[in-house]
């Protein structure tokens, strides 16, 4: 039999919970485990906040599925996500982290990342869950209900298998990246997540919105003003109104308005990419805010600009910087990846092409400072 089957064979029964008291009974006994591995299931293509369909909890024994359409009372598991004595282990849990604080609150605190750790004990970067579970226990996973629609009820047994596939086999790559990982490491990984628990904790300023907004680096000053208060008008909309951003105005739409200016519904409805009825349920409400931010004026000085792409000088400099970050990775026996993120790096370079080379956002932090930051800021100078 091969290790796959034997495997699935030995999965214990998920314990579906559907109710208040089945639900303080799980986390009871999950309180008393010194680690739980955590996943969830959510829908969403028509929110702006995402729908929570489904929580898997697993201790190493037993594989709870909790469903959150049926329970009331969700103090337990508050509790136990906060609970400092029960480590919360995730694999790629940054949007496990929206739903969690979105839903309830609360962030899962102490918390690990199976992703990032395989990265810093050399299983390769970004490393998926099936993946990571294939090489590091030589199981198979089949993920045919990915894109799945977690709010039907009832769940089907297939629905059940697989969300149930996604903790049990997690507490055992935990176990094994725990014994992998040497004091030093496991300092660093608990550094990264309290970094990503303070991110998630952090609420995004809609007034820096603009500046995820691709191509926007083309307009000038006065025109990237107005989109970042078209694009802070849109996300508080979003919000309030519990819709994604590209049902209210798509992105390419908003730096068209800031570009051109239209002064119409029909100049409007000309814009490649706005659907017929977001504008006509927005349109106006768009030009209102058009005409409101032309009111107020501004050049946008003092604004911080959207970067370009780097130029050739720029791009050889990053070359460089790269080539270090590989040999020190190469050195440590990690992702390269972990070392620096291209956003920093790509500000350091900036940085040093005008005379004063500086660090920024994780590569001043911590640990990366000390392994790689002093290294790179002293390179060239």
């Amino acid at each position: 039999m091969d290790a796959t089957r034997q495997a699935q064979e030995l999965l214990p029964e998920p314990t579906m919970v559907d109710s208040d008291s089945a639900l303080a009974e799980c986390c009871a006994t999950c309180a008393k485990a010194g680690r739980i591995a955590f996943d969830t299931e959510f829908i969403r293509t028509d929110t702006f906040y995402p729908k929570l369909g489904l929580i898997q909890i697993c201790d190493g024994d037993s594989v709870w599925l909790v469903d959150p359409l049926a329970i009331a009372d969700f103090a337990p598991l508050v509790d136990l996500l906060v609970n400092e004595q029960v480590v919360k282990v995730f694999h790629s849990c940054s949007e496990d982290l929206e739903v969690l604080q979105s839903a309830f609150g609360v962030l899962p605190t102490p918390l690990f990342d199976t992703q990032i750790a395989a990265a810093f004990a050399g299983e390769g970067f970004s490393r998926g869950y099936g993946r990571l579970v294939e090489q590091v226990l030589g199981i198979a996973l089949d993920k045919h209900e990915t894109r799945s629609d977690w709010l039907q009820r009832p769940l089907t047994p297939s629905q059940c298998l697989y969300a149930a596939e996604d903790v049990i086999y997690l507490v055992r790559v935990y176990d094994h990246l725990l014994a992998e990982l040497s004091p030093e490491r496991l300092a660093w990984i608990r550094e990264d997540m309290a970094d990503l628990l303070d991110s998630a904790a952090t609420p995004a300023d809609p007034d820096s919105y603009y500046l995820r907004i691709k191509g926007a680096w083309k307009l000038p000053p006065a025109d990237q003003l107005l989109l970042q208060k078209l694009a802070a008008w849109r996300e508080q909309l979003a919000r309030e109104q519990n819709k994604p951003r590209s049902r209210i105005v798509p992105d390419n739409v908003l730096i068209e308005v800031a570009r051109l200016h239209p002064t119409s519904r029909n100049q409007l409805s000309r814009l490649d990419g706005f659907h017929p009825q977001s504008a006509r349920q927005y349109g106006e409400l768009l030009l209102e805010q058009l005409d409101q931010c032309l009111a107020e004026g501004g050049d946008g000085s003092g604004l911080e600009l959207v970067a370009p792409p780097l130029e050739r000088e720029a791009r050889l400099v990053l070359a460089e910087y790269r080539s270090l970050i590989d040999s020190k990775a190469q050195e440590l026996g990690i992702a390269p990846e972990l070392l620096a993120r291209k956003k920093d790096l790509e500000t350091l370079v900036r940085s040093r092409l005008d005379g004063k080379p500086v660090l920024t956002g994780a590569l001043a932090q911590s640990w990366r400072r000390q392994v790689i930051g002093e290294e790179l800021l002293a390179h060239g100078t």
